[in-house]
């Protein structure tokens, strides 16, 4: 028996929330078999670009370039990155896409 906690979410006996989309384990397999079958720098600017996309201003920005067309102009994405204010759970994230464009030199 599930009861409806909201349009979207249901709870189970266990008091688990039910995923509103159904099972989407043959979606995740595709999903992790296509990103372990990229080369490892593919993967590290496809990464990159998730973050960029995640913590840019929409400004149209070199942050917002580059999330949306792989471009990177490494030293205006630093100056924007250095603006970039994140909760301290994010930090890390907000690092790693700074080594990215570092260590990159905007070769995208």
């Amino acid at each position: 028996m599930t009861t409806s906690t909201s349009s979207t979410m249901a709870v189970g006996r266990t008091g688990q929330r039910a995923w509103p989309y159904g099972d989407q384990t043959a979606h995740a397999q595709v999903v992790i078999s296509t990103w372990l079958a990229l080369t490892p720098d593919r993967q590290n600017q496809l990464l990159a670009r998730l973050i960029a996309a995640t913590v840019h201003d929409g400004a149209g920005g070199a942050l917002e370039r580059f999330a949306g067309t792989g471009h990177l102009d490494a030293e205006k994405a630093l100056d924007e990155l250095n603006d970039v204010r994140v909760p301290i759970e994010r930090e890390a994230w907000v690092d790693l896409l700074g080594q990215y464009i570092i260590t990159s030199g905007g070769r995208s």
